[in-house]
């Protein structure tokens, strides 16, 4: 499943940059996150707490950034598995930054995420309307975190 959205953050690209590698600042503007803790400076375990549709899930996770281009580009990868074995998820996420000017920023991601197990049975349209609805709670958080 793709999952892509852009929204444009009143925060220069800098600040922005700084603020999404900051686990604690990050971990705040994620729905549902219960917990970050970073591993060394490119890895961080989190605990995610989601419903979707009639059960509520909480997944650990573990999240890796693979490619960083300052200020322009970052790429993670990540997996987790619900802790009462409800399912099991991988992801790949592109970020980029494009300054619009010296107080504006849009940021953009694609997030290409794969579910199996008995979430999986929820349906690809389910799966799809919550990842969106996290998707723009994630960037209202983010916006009001840092303008």
């Amino acid at each position: 499943m793709l999952i892509e959205e852009k929204f444009t953050v009143k925060s220069p690209v800098d600040k922005l940059w700084d603020s999404l590698l900051d686990p604690a600042i990050i971990g705040s503007c994620i729905p549902g996150c219960e917990k970050v803790e970073p591993i060394n400076d490119k890895a961080y375990d989190s605990i995610i707490k989601a419903k979707v549709g009639f059960i509520t899930v909480r997944f650990k996770v573990r999240t890796v950034i693979e490619e960083m281009i300052l200020h322009q580009l970052i790429r993670t990868v990540g997996e987790g598995s619900e802790m009462r074995n409800l399912g099991f998820f991988r992801q790949k996420t592109r970020i980029n930054f494009n300054a619009l000017s010296e107080d504006e920023t849009e940021l953009s991601y694609q997030s290409e995420i794969s579910i199996v197990g008995k979430l999986a049975t929820f349906g690809d349209r389910i799966l799809r309307a919550k990842a969106r609805e996290v998707g723009k709670e994630f960037a209202d958080a983010v916006k009001k975190r840092l303008e």
